[in-house]
């Protein structure tokens, strides 16, 4: 049997891709794992899952540990989903997705420097709780060069399997003109307030109505409105919420550009769905995004003017070019790493 270890995935792109993963299992035989749950992960999710097939824990490390000091012997594999390897050395088969960047590098992220201490605590905590034996699950090849370095693992014992859902839509929405969609909750890497006073920038330089539609909690929305002195005339800032998959799918058709300002990502889920959905791609020119997709047209992140360049020049552009998807889903793949070893 495989222990699938979700403590600490609660919420963000992590309980998207747990999602995920709890429904391709579904498909298949359950009785083949037991999962390991946050008590603060919507219970929703978790719903359509035999209550003796998983354990819902208050998320820390004391409390895993002792889950898996009792349990240990019931387990033939170990699939650590949330960044850490187990809490006690273990001598069977282990693999660990890996999908937080910024635990390896929270430089220029934007991220203050109490949370940028945390993260190093955690990724020494990480490194000395490794083992030469332990397997590892990226979603780049990005990734896996950072992992490798940072943590000395040996490249062989690292696996590129991106995954995601196999979207598709049954709705036809008319694209609505000028209208930009950014997908992404409110943290200081994903870098919301430069964007905003970038649209601001471009509302001065044209006549134009512009529509910024952003997908946040109605907090963070009202905190990043005070952040930006953000003002209406021909620029309108829409905040949709956090969106159900349809509304969500509905929200990639109408807008008319997706644009990814974010400094740091392991991936980037909605660059994926964006370049399925959206066609039209502006994001930041860094590795991250390079590794993922091929999007129309890139700019410095960092710089509020390039930015607001961007935006302009698409807005005046007769044609884009299309974005298109680089990655492929290897949800097949995961799964028969993880059942390998059942």
């Amino acid at each position: 049997m495989t222990l699938i270890d979700a403590i600490y995935i609660h919420n963000s792109g992590g309980k998207v891709l747990l999602e995920i993963l709890i429904k391709k299992i579904l498909k298949t035989n359950l009785n083949s794992f037991f999962f390991l749950f946050d008590s603060r992960l919507e219970k929703s999710l978790i719903s359509n899952i035999d209550p003796n097939s998983f354990k819902i824990l208050k998320a820390s490390e004391y409390n895993r540990a002792i889950f898996y000091r009792n349990k240990y012997r019931k387990f033939y594999h170990y699939f650590c989903f949330a960044n850490v390897p187990p809490p006690i050395q273990l001598n069977k088969p282990v693999t660990i997705y890996f999908h937080n960047d910024l635990i390896l590098d929270s430089k220029n992220s934007g991220v203050g420097f109490l949370k940028r201490f945390k993260f190093q605590i955690k990724k020494k905590y990480i490194y000395f709780n490794n083992n030469k034996n332990y397997h590892w699950v990226v979603q780049t090849s990005l990734m896996m060069k950072k992992l490798s370095n940072e943590f000395k693992i040996n490249p062989k014992k690292i696996y590129v399997l991106p995954f995601f859902n196999e979207l598709v839509s049954f709705f036809e929405r008319p694209v609505i003109k000028n209208t930009f969609l950014y997908v992404a909750n409110y943290s200081p890497h994903k870098n919301h307030e430069k964007l905003i006073k970038a649209f601001q920038e471009v509302a001065f330089k044209t006549d134009k109505k512009i529509i910024l539609k952003l997908t946040l909690e109605e907090k963070q929305f009202d905190l990043l409105i005070q952040k930006t002195n953000y003002f209406t005339s021909n620029f309108l800032l829409i905040n949709l919420g956090i969106l159900t998959k349809d509304a969500l799918l509905k929200s990639y058709q109408e807008a008319n550009f997706f644009i990814y300002p974010s400094l740091k990502e392991s991936f980037g889920l909605p660059l994926v769905e964006a370049a399925i959905f959206s066609g039209y791609i502006l994001a930041s020119d860094l590795d991250y995004i390079h590794e993922v997709v091929i999007p129309s047209l890139t700019f410095n992140p960092y710089n509020k003017s390039e930015i607001a360049s961007v935006i302009l020049k698409v807005l005046n552009l007769k044609k884009v070019k299309e974005s298109k998807l680089k990655v492929s889903n290897k949800i097949d793949d995961l799964l028969t790493h993880i059942t390998n070893y059942v």
